[in-house]
């Protein structure tokens, strides 16, 4: 069975650059594994899945992994991923609302899309976080766990879009908590300069620079003193470069039409 659909979804691919499909409310299919990554339950299980959260949030939600993502368009693979979403008249709605993930194996590259409702849901910092969600996955070959995550998150920052708060820098603080931050901000800010005032009164020590600073007043006469200067000693540490882990993060690209993307290796 899984053999079939994958032989159907990759003549569907090969296709819809010639033939446009007719646009549908809802999504025909979501997952189309061409590069073979899942087993039967795993493709139905994310089939389901992605089927489930297109209806609820009204954002058609995909998942598709190619062998190389240059047998299906020009460009670097934003751009063939522009072209296959517009292509097969993919998203929901007349603005064409969704979000798509795919995969090239070749040279393990992704691309995570983004157009219309979903451009707007899924600000760059969006991206970022759903794909530090997926990366990891992906990096240890667990495709069923790393679109389990993709889904789950394009699922919850949908949801916190179309409640009217948007994923983006700042969003935890809310314009009616924002005068309470500053107020418990600044009351730190007082409390830490008070307690280093304070510590400063009580105890108040002098750095002296030589022998005779440390000598009870009229306990021993020096005729004669010189301080005189022998050794200095220097500690260094060596510092080691964090080399980051195996998947790249990658760059956001933006279209004049409504599409907008992150793209990286995985």
């Amino acid at each position: 069975m899984k053999r079939l659909v994958s032989m159907i979804t990759a003549v569907f691919l090969l296709a819809i650059l010639i033939v446009p499909a007719s646009a549908a409310d809802d999504p025909e299919y979501c997952v189309y594994d061409v590069a073979e990554l899942l087993t039967d339950d795993e493709y139905w299980t994310l089939e389901d899945y992605a089927q489930e959260i297109s209806e609820v949030q009204q954002c058609a939600v995909y998942f598709v992994t190619v062998e190389d993502y240059r047998d299906y368009g020009d460009g670097d693979i934003y751009n063939v991923a522009r072209q296959i979403f517009l292509a097969n008249e993919f998203g929901m709605g007349e603005d064409g609302d969704g979000v798509m993930l795919i995969l090239s194996m070749d040279d393990r590259d992704y691309c995570l899309l983004a157009h219309g409702f979903g451009d707007t849901a899924l600000t760059d910092y969006g991206k970022d976080y759903i794909s530090g969600e997926f990366l990891d996955n992906f990096a240890d070959n667990d495709w069923y766990g790393g679109c389990l995550d993709y889904l789950a998150r394009t699922d919850e920052l949908l949801a916190q879009a179309r409640a009217g708060n948007i994923y983006d820098r700042g969003n935890w603080i809310t314009s009616g908590a924002l005068w309470l931050w500053s107020l418990v901000l600044g009351a730190a800010i007082a409390a830490i300069v008070c307690l280093i005032q304070r510590a400063a009164m009580k105890k108040k020590v002098r750095l002296q620079t030589g022998a005779l600073g440390y000598l009870e007043g009229g306990s021993v006469n020096i005729t004669r003193r010189r301080d005189v200067y022998t050794h200095s000693t220097e500690i260094r540490q060596k510092i080691e470069t964090d080399k980051g882990p195996s998947g790249s993060s990658g760059g956001h690209s933006h279209s004049s039409d409504s599409f907008s993307g992150k793209s990286g290796k995985f």
